[in-house]
């Protein structure tokens, strides 16, 4: 019973017993001349109040004034019941757990794709690795979304970047893959020439080239990612940075093969004039857009 039930079934009770006692006598006489009319008004009073306090039939109008959504006031009230019921049970607390456990989960993968970049053949693990990452990168935007359906207050702050500035970026990730693609091919080239991978200055170059290549197209990929997390000043900075060591080691590698007399792979070229033109790509996107950096907060 609702509390309103309630209120009409002690109404009755007091109707009740008001009269009785107020108007015993008269109502004595009354009986002795009319004993029908009493008892039948009697029962009469107390079933209009008994059957307004067991009475449901306002539920399912109220249900329909709800389902209809026609009252502001309606709308408002049956939000603040499921955001109460969503605070008892907890739900917004632990969307905010997942999210900071997504968020560090994606930081320690990509600190352990850092750590194994160095590896000249981490190229064979790294594609699932970067499936790994997407993964991640969905959940985070599903949460995202989630937290924001919700009402969660305390959510990440996420950067968006429009669309013409995806497509250029995603212009300039092409040719970071097709430097990272002609990367693998150069290792496999100069470790042909080789009857053991040997320990040198070269394969040094050629460990770091390849740390850089694999981080410039991480980072790229990253601002094209559904939840980007750090911002895209930023990003685009440490980026070229990457591209720019690629290149000045792509330069170094191929300096050191030919001071050894070997044959220099043409994969090694073609990788040189892939980064050349990531590097243009991106400092032309760095000098005509107006990105978000960590110090202008302007995220989404």
């Amino acid at each position: 019973m609702t509390r309103a039930q309630y209120l009409w079934a002690i109404a009755g009770l007091a109707v009740v017993v008001a009269v009785l006692v107020i108007a015993n006598a008269e109502l004595h006489n009354i009986y002795q001349a009319e004993p029908d009319f009493v008892l039948g008004a009697s029962l009469s009073l107390s079933a209009f109040f008994f059957t307004k306090a067991f009475s449901r039939k306002d539920v399912p109008a109220a249900v329909q004034l709800i389902l209809e959504q026609r009252d502001e006031s309606i709308t408002a009230a049956t939000d603040r019941v499921f955001e109460e019921r969503l605070h008892r049970m907890g739900v917004q607390e632990n969307i905010v757990l997942l999210t900071r456990s997504l968020a560090v989960t994606s930081k320690r993968i990509n600190e352990f794709y850092d750590m194994q970049a160095m590896e000249p053949r981490f190229s064979i693990t790294a594609p699932l690795l970067r499936v790994a990452m997407s993964d991640i990168d969905d959940a985070l935007a599903a949460v995202g979304r989630l937290a924001e359906a919700v009402g969660t207050t305390e959510q990440m702050q996420v950067y968006d970047l429009p669309d013409n500035l995806k497509s250029q970026l995603h212009d300039a990730l092409r040719d970071v893959r097709e430097a990272s693609a002609r990367r693998n091919e150069t290792f496999e080239a100069l470790r042909s020439q080789f009857a053991a991978q040997p320990v040198d200055e070269l394969w040094g170059a050629l460990a770091v080239l390849t740390s850089d290549t694999l981080e410039a197209q991480r980072d790229l990929e990253s601002l094209l990612s559904k939840t980007i997390l750090s911002a895209p000043g930023d990003l685009i900075v440490v980026l070229i940075g990457y591209v720019q060591a690629s290149l000045m080691r792509a330069r170094t590698v191929s300096e050191m093969v030919r001071s050894r007399g070997m044959a220099e792979p043409p994969a090694l070229v073609i990788l040189t004039e892939d980064l050349q033109r990531a590097e243009r790509k991106l400092t032309r996107i760095q000098e005509d857009s107006t990105l978000p950096t960590s110090t202008s907060g302007s995220g989404e």
